[in-house]
C-alpha cells in the first residue's frame, strides 16, 4: 500500500468532474441551471456531432463581472450560497460551484460574459481546468459559454458515449424538460445547424407542451391543481387518451428544478388507477411549490433525486391535483371548417377543473360499475378476418397469405407434443401423451398450407367456450381450458421470431400510411435502431423534425393501435438493460405479437376455434404465451370424478 498523499489539483478536478458531468447532457444541465439562476429570459444552446465536439449556451442573464470571472471557474466558487445554513433554504438550481470547474476540468471552455453596468465584456480561456487567456472583449449583456471537445483528456470516459444522435437526444430532452419547468423562458436548442426546439416564453405552459410533444398530446391535457399542508401543485395530465407505454411524459418539478421521483410517479398512476390500461402511464407536468426547508435536494451528485421532510403531504396533493384533472366534466369536441383545407378540426374549450378549490369526492360505487361498463364496451375489438376466411373453401394463395391467421400457420413447423399445467391431478393418474407426428419428406407443394395440416393433430373435441376467452376442449380423459388470446399470441410471436430472424417478416403497407410525433428520446431510438425496425417489418422513414411516417407494418391495425404499437416497440428497445440488441427485438416482437393476437373477450366461430387448436397443438411443448402465462390448463377426469364422490 502506498503513502497517503492528497491529490493534486488536476486529478481531484476530473474525479470531481466524473460525478457532475456523465455525458454531453450533463454539461448542457448545468449551464442551463446557471443561465436560469442568472434571470435569463431567452436562452440558445447550439451543439454539433451530439455535443461532444461543441457546445454553446447563451443567455441575456445579468452576466459575470470581470474580477469575479477567473474566480468562476474554480471548485467549490459560487454566489448563491455563503454559509451552511444557506443549505437548509436553497432556492436557485445550482449551489454547489462544481459546474464550471467540472466542465472546465474535461474540455477546452471559453466564457464571454457582461454585466448590465459594464461598458465592455470579459473573454477567458481555459484548457483542462487552466486559466490559458482571461481579457477585455466586446460582447452583449448576459453570458455566453462554448465548450470544445469535452473529454479530450479522459479518453476513457469518452469511449462510454453513445452515437452522436443519441447524446442529442439526450440533450433535447433535458432542454424539453426545462423549458417546461420554465414557461416564461423562451429556449431555442439547434443541432448541427437545425432547430430542434423553439418555445417563445411568457408563461404558457401548454404553449410548451405544444412546442415539445405535438398537438395530439396537447388536447388531452387537464389542468392540474391542489394546495395543501404547504405543497402547492399545478400544471396539466392527460386524460387516459395520452398514456404512454412507459413514463417518458411524466414530467415532475419541485420548485423549478426537474427530478425524477418513484414517490410522484406513484401518486398519479394510483389516482388514474382502473382508468388507463395495465402496462399504460398517464402523460403529465406537474409543478411542486414546497417550502425549501421541507425538500433536500442534495441527496445525488446530479440533482436528479429530492427527498421531502413530509412525504405523505407531497404524495397526498400529487394525487389530488391528477384527480382534479381526471374528473373534469367531460368537454365535447365542437367541429369547425379550417378556411384553408377545408377540413374539420377538433377544438376544445379550456375549463375551470370541477374540483380546483375543494377536495374531489370518491365517485359513487354505482358511478365506478358504469365507467368500468363503458371502457369494456370500448375496448377495440380485433376482427380476426383471417381466422375465418382460413375455413373457407380453396381460396386463392395470394389472397390467403395476407390473413394474419396464415402467417401464423405457415410458420408452425413444429412438433404435436403439448405439456399442460395440471389441476390437483391425482398422483396415481398420467396425463396422456399425445402422438408423435408423422415425419413427411416429400416436396413442398406449389399451394402453401398451414404446417398442421401436415401433422397428425390428436383427436379433440370443442365443447364450447366460457367468458368468450377459454374454449373448452374435451381430449382423452381430460378437459383443457385454452386461453385463445395467449394461444394466438404465442403463434404469432413464434411466426414473427422464426420470419425476424431469416430477415423477411412481412410488412404490410398501409393503404393510408400514419405519422406518428416522437419525444427527443424516442427519436434519439428510431435514428439508432432504424435497420432493427425495418427488420420488425415497420416500413418508416423521417418526417419532419421528431415525426415519422409509418407506411408499412408487420401487423394490420388500427392508426390508433399502430401509433402506439410504434411506440411502445421503441420503448423495448431503449430499456436500459444489458442485453443484446437481438435480446431487445425479441421483446419488442412480444408486443407485436400481443397487438395482433385475438382479444380475450372477442367471440370465436367454431370453425375458428378449431384452426386456432390445430395450430396450438402442432407446438413443441410449449404452454405459456411469450409473457409466462399459460396457455392451456388441464383437468383431469379423475380430479373431476373426485369432486362428484364418484371415486375416492
Amino acid at each position: 500500500m502506498g503513502k497517503i498523499k492528497v491529490l493534486d489539483i488536476s486529478v481531484s478536478n476530473k474525479i470531481a468532474a466524473g460525478e457532475v458531468v456523465e455525458r454531453p447532457a450533463s454539461v448542457v444541465k448545468e449551464l442551463l441551471e446557471n443561465a436560469l439562476d442568472a434571470g435569463a429570459s431567452q436562452i440558445v444552446i447550439e451543439i454539433k456531432n451530439g455535443g461532444i465536439s461543441y457546445i454553446r449556451v447563451a443567455d441575456n442573464g445579468c452576466g459575470i463581472a470581470r474580477d469575479e470571472v477567473p474566480v468562476a471557474i474554480l471548485r467549490h466558487a459560487t454566489s448563491k450560497i455563503s454559509e451552511a445554513e444557506d443549505l437548509d433554504a436553497i432556492r436557485t438550481l445550482g449551489f454547489r460551484g462544481e459546474a464550471l470547474s467540472s466542465i472546465a476540468a474535461v474540455s477546452t471552455m471559453e466564457i464571454f460574459t457582461r454585466t448590465p453596468s459594464e461598458e465592455t465584456g470579459t473573454h477567458l480561456v481555459s484548457e483542462n481546468g487552466s486559466v490559458v487567456e482571461c481579457a477585455e472583449a466586446g460582447c452583449p449583456k448576459g453570458t455566453t459559454v462554448v465548450v470544445r471537445d469535452l473529454f479530450m483528456n479522459t479518453p476513457a470516459r469518452m469511449k462510454f458515449l453513445k452515437k452522436n444522435f443519441t447524446e442529442a437526444g439526450y440533450i433535447s430532452d433535458i432542454v424539453n424538460r426545462l423549458a417546461l419547468a420554465r414557461a416564461d423562458v423562451s429556449f431555442r436548442l439547434l443541432s448541427d445547424g437545425k432547430e430542434v426546439l423553439f418555445t417563445a416564453g411568457g408563461s404558457d405552459l401548454l404553449g410548451c407542451i405544444y412546442a415539445i410533444y405535438g398537438k395530439d398530446l396537447k388536447n388531452t391535457m387537464r389542468p392540474a391543481d391542489y394546495a395543501e399542508n404547504g405543497v402547492s401543485v399545478h400544471g396539466f395530465c392527460a386524460t387516459g387518451a395520452g398514456s404512454r407505454p412507459n413514463r417518458s411524459m411524466q414530467s415532475f418539478f419541485v420548485n423549478g428544478r426537474y427530478i425524477k421521483s418513484p414517490l410522484l410517479a406513484r401518486a398519479v398512476e394510483e389516482a388514474y388507477k382502473n382508468e388507463v390500461m395495465g402496462g399504460k402511464f398517464p402523460a403529465c407536468v406537474l409543478l411542486l411549490e414546497v417550502s425549501p426547508s421541507m425538500v433536500d435536494i442534495n441527496v445525488h451528485p446530479t440533482k436528479l433525486e429530492a427527498k421531502f421532510a413530509d412525504e405523505k403531504a407531497v404524495y397526498h396533493s400529487v394525487y389530488w391535483a391528477a384527480k382534479n384533472a381526471l374528473y373534469q366534466k367531460n368537454e365535447i369536441p365542437a367541429l369547425t371548417l379550417q378556411a384553408e383545407e377545408e377540413t374539420p378540426v377538433v377544438s376544445f374549450t379550456q375549463k375551470k377543473p370541477v374540483f380546483a378549490e375543494t377536495k374531489p369526492a370518491r365517485r359513487p360505487v354505482m358511478m365506478q360499475e358504469e365507467t368500468r361498463a363503458s371502457s369494456e364496451k370500448k375496448e377495440t375489438s380485433f376482427v380476426w378476418a383471417g381466422l375465418s376466411r382460413a375455413m373457407e373453401k380453396k381460396q386463392e394463395p395470394a389472397m390467403h397469405e395476407q390473413t394474419v391467421f396464415s402467417q401464423t400457420m405457415a410458420e408452425a413447423e413444429k412438433q404435436t407434443t403439448k405439456s399442460v399445467h395440471t389441476l390437483a391431478e391425482p398422483a396415481t393418474e398420467q396425463t396422456p401423451v399425445m402422438p408423435t407426428p408423422e415425419v413427411h419428406h416429400e416436396e413442398p407443394l406449389q399451394e402453401e398450407k398451414p404446417a398442421f395440416e401436415n401433422k397428425k393433430v390428436p383427436d379433440y373435441r370443442i365443447c364450447g367456450t366460457i367468458f368468450n376467452t377459454y374454449i373448452i376442449v374435451e381430449q382423452n380423459d381430460q378437459i383443457l381450458l385454452v386461453d385463445q388470446h395467449a394461444a394466438h399470441e404465442r403463434l404469432r410471436y413464434e411466426a414473427l421470431l422464426k420470419q425476424f430472424e431469416g430477415q423477411a417478416v412481412q410488412s404490410q403497407m398501409l393503404l393510408i400510411p400514419v405519422t406518428v410525433r416522437l419525444t427527443a428520446t424516442e427519436d434519439a431510438l428510431f435514428q439508432e435502431y432504424r435497420e432493427t425496425l425495418t427488420a420488425m417489418g415497420f416500413e418508416v422513414e423521417p418526417f419532419g423534425e421528431k415525426t415519422v411516417i409509418l407506411r408499412g407494418a408487420p401487423e394490420d391495425l388500427d392508426e390508433a393501435s399502430l401509433r402506439s404499437l410504434f411506440i411502445e416497440v421503441l420503448g423495448h428497445l431503449g430499456e436500459k438493460r444489458q442485453d443484446a440488441r437481438s435480446e431487445k427485438a425479441q421483446r419488442a416482437l412480444y408486443t407485436i405479437a400481443c397487438k395482433s393476437a385475438v382479444r380475450a373477450g372477442h367471440h370465436l366461430k367454431e370453425e375458428e376455434m378449431k384452426t386456432l387448436l390445430d395450430a396450438v397443438f402442432a407446438l413443441d411443448s410449449i404452454n405459456t404465451c411469450p409473457h409466462g402465462r399459460p396457455i392451456t390448463v388441464a383437468m383431469t377426469r379423475g380430479f373431476i370424478e373426485k369432486q362428484f364422490k364418484r371415486i375416492v
